[in-house]
């Protein structure tokens, strides 16, 4: 074998290869997007569902007590429910909220702030479910719905990023076959190949 076929099979081989690590690196990058996206709904997006739900849980169970005058939810229960609603608040803060999450959970803090000062007043523990009361409980509910669309929005948001991760990723994978059935072909021709010198010579 002579040394232009030997350069000719280096560069063949050495095409063959770059082909191959160029359509595996990015075919690693699309299903790390997928992972990601994949990830990202469990961790964000399932996680805050369940906290905004235990959350939502914990303020209709305070709304009904105000609602049937439980005087005594107030004296033995409000102080740990409180608590427990702040700190589901903060889990959710840390949850990878989006800008958009994160007025509305500030927004949700400030109506949760307004509702422990009012319970604070003992005025108002003979009258539990005053028109302030219910004002500021129609606040919560409407932020725990926008937070709820959120949620929603924000996880097809991902889905729609993993859908198209993988199509990529199928895209591309076609494209791989193809080439190498191309690269195929030519290093047939490129072994079959036989300069005319060879001819003329003998």
């Amino acid at each position: 074998m002579n040394i232009f076929k030997r350069i000719q099979w280096f560069l063949a081989v050495l095409g063959v290869f770059l082909i191959i690590l160029a359509t595996n690196l990015m075919d690693k990058n699309n299903f790390l997007r997928v992972e990601e996206a994949v990830e990202n709904i469990y961790n964000d997006r399932l996680l805050a569902k369940e906290l905004l739900l235990g959350i939502s849980i914990q303020f209709h169970e305070k709304e009904l007590a105000y609602a049937l005058k439980d005087s005594a939810y107030l004296q033995n229960q409000n102080d740990t429910v409180n608590a427990r609603i702040s700190e589901l608040l903060k889990k959710f803060e840390r949850a990878e909220a989006t800008r958009e999450e994160g007025f509305i959970l500030e927004d949700l803090n400030e109506n949760h702030a307004k509702l422990i000062h009012l319970e604070a007043n003992t005025q108002l523990k003979d009258t539990l479910y005053t028109a302030a009361c219910i004002d500021v409980f129609s606040a919560i509910n409407t932020n725990i719905k926008e937070l709820s669309a959120e949620q929603v929005k924000e996880g097809r948001n991902q889905t729609f990023h993993a859908r198209n991760a993988v199509n990529t990723a199928k895209l591309f994978s076609r494209m791989e076959t193809y080439m190498l059935i191309f690269l195929a072909l030519v290093l047939q021709v490129i072994i079959l190949y036989n300069p005319k010198k060879k001819s003329s010579e003998s």
